[in-house]
């Protein structure tokens, strides 16, 4: 059985996998799911914001080796734990997530969900739409009410750390050509603003860098959640759980 480390997504805690690791440990595997830097259990401990220090963080939890699993800021994570310590990926889970890097524009809005954030300002307004995808609004109640609450429960530090962490992030492409590895890429089919589609084919196009003149493109596979939006492991946990099952059986 494997070891699996779940990273999760912005503004969550570890919290966000319950169901996919519940899930998981039934059949069988270890699995972790930290709350990272400057959210749950965690302050932002004065650290300059960077991705690299939020997955310097996770990087023990992996031990010898484990499957690395991230949605969305948590993918970033992710794949700077695949720049830095490539050895340490048995296997690598991109979970509506995106390896490019933010544009100009995405920036701003970064550095202004910041400002908004430290000053007490209405930094989640319209987010819920992005996050959670239609058929999840209109069918489960349940799921759009966790969201809220874990909204309004973001600690206003950790909003700002992490926005201005991901909006520096580098492009990650390369690393996933490099990587000898399986990898999954997993993308909620209602996930039409912050990871849409063309997103996904990026990734898959930097597998299908061939790694050396003689050797087979990586293992690569894409799944595709119907019904589903941005936090897939809260809307839809069991085909989360399948896909990084099958990734581990791998």
């Amino acid at each position: 059985m494997a070891r699996i480390v779940l990273l999760h997504a912005f503004p969550f805690t570890g919290a966000l996998w319950d169901q996919v690791a519940a899930d998981l440990r039934r059949r069988g595997h270890h699995v972790v799911a930290p709350d990272l830097r400057g959210f749950g259990s965690v302050p932002t401990g004065g650290a300059p914001p960077s991705i690299a220090t939020m997955a310097a963080d996770a990087v023990p939890l992996l031990g010898d080796g484990a499957i690395v699993a991230g949605c969305s800021m948590g993918g970033y994570a992710a794949l700077q734990i695949l720049r830095s310590h490539p050895e340490l990926v048995d296997g690598l889970a991109l979970i509506d997530t995106k390896a490019t890097v933010d544009g100009d524009a995405a920036r701003e809005r970064r550095e202004a969900v910041a400002r908004m954030a430290e000053g007490g300002g209405a930094w989640s307004e319209g987010m819920l739409d992005a996050l959670v995808g239609t058929t999840t609004r209109e069918q489960r109640p349940d799921v759009v009410s966790a969201v809220e609450a874990a909204l309004g429960a973001a600690p206003r530090p950790g909003v700002a750390w992490a926005q201005r962490a991901m909006a520096a992030r580098p492009d990650s492409r390369a690393a996933l050509a490099a990587f000898g590895g399986p990898v999954t890429v997993v993308w909620g089919e209602e996930d039409t603003v912050l990871s849409p589609h063309a997103e996904q084919e990026l990734m898959l196009e930097a597998r299908r860098v061939a790694i050396g003149p003689d050797q087979p493109a990586p293992s690569t596979t894409f799944v595709t959640v119907p019904g589903c939006g941005h936090l897939s492991p809260l809307e839809c946990p069991g085909p989360v759980a399948d896909a990084i099952a099958a990734l581990a059986a791998r």
